[in-house]
C-alpha cells in the first residue's frame, strides 16, 4: 500500500487540548505539543510545539523505518519521475531557479545540493560552470543523475565527512522537513560553508494560508514522509539560531504552490486516496493508477487544467500576503 492510502483526519476536540511528552523540537527544543492530526491505519500523529508552533510526527519513526515511506515508485524511472509534460515544466523551472541561486556565484565556485535526488537543480548549475556536488541517503533517489555531479551517499550531511568552509552555497530544497535531526544539518552546513558562504533553503509554510485552509487535506503535509512542519518564524529562527544571518524570503514558488492549491481542494474528497492527482502525474504508481476509475481520471485530470489558473491568482495573493505555501530563505553564514 501507498502512504496516501491512510488518511489524515483531525484529531477529535477533546483530544486535541491534551499534551505529550515529545522528542526535543528542532526549532525551539520544547519537549511539549498538542495533538493535531492523526494518520488513520499508522501510529503516527501530527503534533505541534507548544512553544513555537513547528508541527512534529509523533513518535518519530526509527531510520530504519524511514526507509519503507520511500518504495521505488516515490522516484519514479531512472532520471524522470513526472510524465513528460510536467517533467519538461519542472526542469525549466528548475534551471531558471539555479540562475538566481547563481547570482553572486562565479564560475568553479562549489555547491552542495543535500539530498539532491536525481539531480536536476545540480545539472543546471553545472551548465552554469559551478563545480556541483551532492548528497543523498538513498542511491536509489539518485539514478539518472548527470554523470558531471560530485555525488556523496551517507546517512546524514555530517556523516558524508565533507571538509569545513569547503562550499561557497549550500541548497537544501524541501528536504529539511524529511529529515530525522534538521536542527544538527543546519548546524553541519554552517560547518561546511565558507565565511560569508550563502545558505538557501525551500521547505514547505506550514503557517501560510494554503495550510491553514486546507487543514488535514493540505497537500504539503506529506504525512508521514515530513517528519517536521516548519512555520516561516520556525525556520528562520532555526537558521538564526545556528550561525546564520537570513537575508531575503520567497514566498511564490511557481512549482510548488499553485498545484497545492488544486490537490488540496481535491483531497477534501474522502472517497478517494490523498494525492491522487500527483500520483496520475507521476511515471510510476502503476498499481494506484489501475485502482482508478476512467471517470475518476478525467475528472481529476479537468481539475488540474481548469483549476490552476485560479490557483495561480490564489498563489501571487498569498505570496504577497508573505503566505506562500512554501518559503524560500537566503541566508549568509556569520
Amino acid at each position: 500500500m501507498s502512504v496516501y492510502d491512510y488518511p489524515v483526519r483531525p484529531i477529535d476536540a477533546d483530544k486535541s487540548g491534551a499534551t505529550v511528552t515529545i522528542f526535543p523540537c528542532p526549532v525551539c527544543l520544547g519537549t511539549s505539543a498538542h495533538p493535531r492530526y492523526r494518520i488513520e491505519g499508522l501510529r503516527f500523529q501530527l503534533v505541534d510545539c507548544t512553544h513555537c508552533g513547528t508541527g512534529s510526527l509523533y513518535p518519530l519513526p526509527e531510520s530504519a523505518e524511514i526507509g519503507d515511506f520511500y518504495p521505488q515508485d516515490y522516484y519514479g524511472e531512472t532520471g524522470t519521475k513526472f510524465v513528460p509534460p510536467v517533467e519538461a515544466m519542472i526542469r525549466y523551472l528548475s534551471r531558471q531557479q539555479a540562475r538566481q541561486m547563481a547570482s553572486g556565484l562565479k564560475p568553479g565556485d562549489k555547491v552542495l545540493d543535500v539530498g539532491c535526488g536525481r539531480g536536476v537543480l545540480l545539472k543546471s548549475f553545472v551548465e552554469l560552470g559551478l563545480e556541483s556536488h551532492g548528497m543523498e541517503i538513498s542511491p536509489m533517489a539518485a539514478e539518472g543523475a548527470d554523470p558531471r555531479i560530485h555525488l556523496q551517499f551517507a546517512p546524514t550531511l555530517k556523516e558524508a565527512g565533507y571538509e569545513a568552509e569547503s562550499f561557497d552555497q549550500i541548497v537544501i530544497w524541501h528536504v529539511l522537513e524529511h529529515l530525522l535531526y534538521p536542527r544538527e544539518t543546519i548546524a553541519e552546513a554552517a560547518r561546511l560553508l565558507k565565511p560569508g558562504g550563502r545558505l538557501v533553503v525551500s521547505v514547505p509554510n506550514y503557517s501560510s494560508l494554503q495550510s491553514r485552509w486546507a487543514k488535514s487535506a493540505w497537500f504539503h503535509l506529506d504525512l508521514p514522509r515530513h517528519l517536521f512542519q516548519f512555520p516561516v518564524e520556525g525556520l528562520r529562527r532555526l537558521l538564526e539560531e545556528n550561525g546564520f544571518a537570513c537575508e531575503s524570503e520567497k514566498h511564490f514558488s511557481l512549482r510548488m504552490n499553485p498545484f497545492g492549491w488544486v490537490q488540496s481542494w481535491l483531497n477534501r474528497n474522502e472517497s478517494l486516496p490523498r494525492n491522487t492527482l500527483y500520483t496520475l502525474l507521476q511515471t510510476r504508481g502503476g498499481a494506484e493508477k489501475e485502482s482508478l476509475s476512467g471517470g475518476t481520471r478525467a475528472k481529476q485530470k479537468i481539475a488540474y487544467y481548469f483549476g490552476m489558473p485560479i490557483a495561480l491568482l490564489i498563489s501571487f495573493y498569498a505570496a504577497a500576503r508573505k503566505s506562500g505555501a512554501s518559503v524560500t530563505i537566503f541566508a549568509r553564514k556569520k
